[in-house]
């Protein structure tokens, strides 16, 4: 699984109090950044130099994406992230394997290692309007746009679109990902794949009050127990669907719960209270 909305907002507030101020010296390139240097999700290793020896003077997060701004006007953009991040104090605490080491001067490191992928990216504001994916975000549900007008424009756009791939749409409404939208559509009783055009009204506002329940919630646990903060510490948010499914039942019903891929995700679903 990657870092959803609530996991960014807690790194990025991590890397805020953490990081402020403190200068690159040096980006150490892993031997496993190559493979996202050849995907064109990393560029450090052509424009790396551009953030370097600049004090940070800013970290913000949109999404599922991460700004850290430095003085000189560049930015290092983070995103669609699939591993973790660790904050080192001193040399002896430095990884032997990563991605990517940011060594600051004053002895302390960031390191980042990707289970799968990730874009690292070192890019200017014209570059990140331009980007595909950081230029193209969407309003979250903490964000004061999100509000329930809203949602019902997004959904109206669809309406032949399945919830669950509305539901992933960064562009429109960012920051959910595979696993907390497990959860919403489990909370909500709705099929991953039942289409726009067959929910009720009541069940649009069903939705959209859950989505903003499960995010806050998961928030203020500092996000899944599955995933890590800036210090190693993983957060508090137990999953509500979540493998292996062969030992889960519905706690709603007690409906045997069933695994499917949806649009090349899987999804657990109760087939009594998420019926299409």
């Amino acid at each position: 699984m990657g870092l959803e909305l609530p996991e960014i907002l807690n790194l990025s507030r991590q890397m805020e109090k953490t990081l402020k101020n403190k200068i690159i010296s040096e980006i150490v390139l892993g031997e496993r950044s190559k493979g996202l240097i050849k995907q064109g999700m990393c560029s450090l290793d052509e424009k790396g130099d551009e953030i370097l020896n600049s004090p940070i003077k800013s970290v913000k997060s949109r999404g599922k994406w991460i700004f850290i701004g430095f003085k000189n006007e560049m930015f290092l953009v983070l995103g669609e992230l699939i591993g973790k991040f660790r904050y080192l104090e001193d040399e002896k605490d430095f990884p032997d394997s990563y991605h990517v080491l940011f060594q600051f001067t004053d002895g302390s490191a960031l390191s980042f290692q990707s289970s799968l992928y990730a874009f690292l990216l070192a890019a200017d504001k014209e570059e990140i309007h331009d980007h595909k994916y950081a230029g193209n975000i969407g309003p979250s549900p903490v964000d004061e746009e999100f509000t329930y007008s809203y949602f019902c424009d997004i959904l109206s756009k669809y309406n032949n679109r399945g919830i669950k791939g509305v539901l992933n749409l960064q562009g429109e409404l960012s920051g959910l990902g595979n696993a907390y939208i497990n959860d919403i559509l489990y909370k909500a009783r709705i099929h991953p794949k039942a289409k726009v055009s067959s929910l009720k009204d009541s069940e649009k506002k069903e939705l959209y009050d859950v989505i903003i329940e499960t995010v806050n919630t998961a928030i203020n646990k500092r996000g899944s127990i599955k995933e890590y903060d800036l210090f190693g510490e993983t957060g508090n948010y137990v999953r509500l669907v979540d493998q292996p499914v062969k030992n889960m039942k519905c706690t709603i019903c007690g409906v045997q719960m069933v695994k499917m891929n949806v649009m090349g995700s899987s999804s657990y679903v109760c087939p009594q209270c998420q019926r299409m």
